[in-house]
């Protein structure tokens, strides 16, 4: 191992940490401000590990690096600010990237080995898509479009691209595509375990009512601290609120009205503590 190929390694663990952390983002401004700024440090690693093995099967790569930190970082400034003026600007600089991007990517997976050829291609075409999955509106195509595009770009850091030098594998670089693919994991296993969350909610919220029903009828023959499983409800009351600050969505809290329908729950929460709290005050 060379100093180079060290140094595309050291670079890679700074890309893995932004690659990462710009899947949990789901504010568009701010995931193309770090994943910006990811695929950067990811350029620097393809230059240091062509100067480490070959920079002709890197290059396209390099290529690729470079166009995606600037359409990244100029997306982030487009979308400053939400109004039509903004994205007529950015469907004008999407256009233009892709044909960039196309014109670019047929030259420059030309100009690779024959052998690998294939490989370049697959990554261009996936490439693509991913830019425009970027663009599109919602928390699924960018995630869906980067998983395809990180699986071909695995296949650049393996030695069926690799075909000159002492290296023969890009570990840093497989690992960094693993961790897109396992960020966009991460990220649909929160999003099923909130969904269970809520429906959790709602279940308990039923139970409490029944509850607090059977205590209120109960409790015109008998004290209230005498009727069975009081204690009980206000532990599942306590539950029912902390899942209800768990299930809140804090990304979609921007303005007065989407934090009035986020409290909404919580709202309802608390009509139901003040109903049994006037049935505990009967005791």
């Amino acid at each position: 191992m060379n100093t180079w190929f060290i140094i595309a390694q050291i670079l890679g663990v700074v890309t893995m940490g932004f690659e990462f952390a710009c899947y949990q983002i789901k504010d568009k401004r701010q995931y193309f401000l770090i994943t910006g700024i990811a695929s950067f440090f990811w350029m620097l690693m393809f230059v240091a590990m062509g100067l480490a093995t070959s920079m002709d099967t890197q290059m396209s790569l390099v290529i690729a690096g470079t166009y995606s930190t600037v359409r990244n970082l100029v997306f982030w400034r487009i979308f400053k600010d939400d109004s039509p003026k903004a994205k007529k600007a950015g469907r004008i600089f999407l256009v233009l990237m892709m044909l960039i991007g196309i014109s670019a990517g047929v030259v420059t997976v030309l100009n690779t080995p024959e052998q690998v050829r294939w490989i370049h291609a697959l990554g261009l075409f996936t490439a693509l898509t991913f830019v425009v999955g970027q663009y599109l509106p919602g928390d699924h195509w960018v995630r869906i479009t980067v998983v395809f595009y990180a699986l071909a770009v695995m296949l650049t850091q393996t030695p069926l691209n690799i075909l000159e030098g002492e290296v023969r594998w890009n570990v840093m670089g497989l690992l960094i595509e693993a961790t897109k693919i396992v960020s966009v994991l991460i990220f649909y296993g929160a999003k099923v375990y909130r969904g269970y969350r809520i429906k959790k909610l709602q279940q308990l919220k039923s139970v409490i009512a029944e509850e607090i029903a059977r205590i209120d009828t109960m409790s015109e023959k008998i004290p209230v601290a005498n009727v069975p499983g009081v204690k009980n409800v206000e532990k599942l009351v306590a539950k029912m609120m902390r899942y209800e600050l768990l299930a809140i969505a804090q990304e979609k809290i921007k303005d007065v009205d989407s934090a009035q329908k986020e409290i909404s729950g919580i709202l309802e929460d608390l009509e139901v503590i003040r109903s049994f709290k006037t049935v505990l005050s009967k005791g």
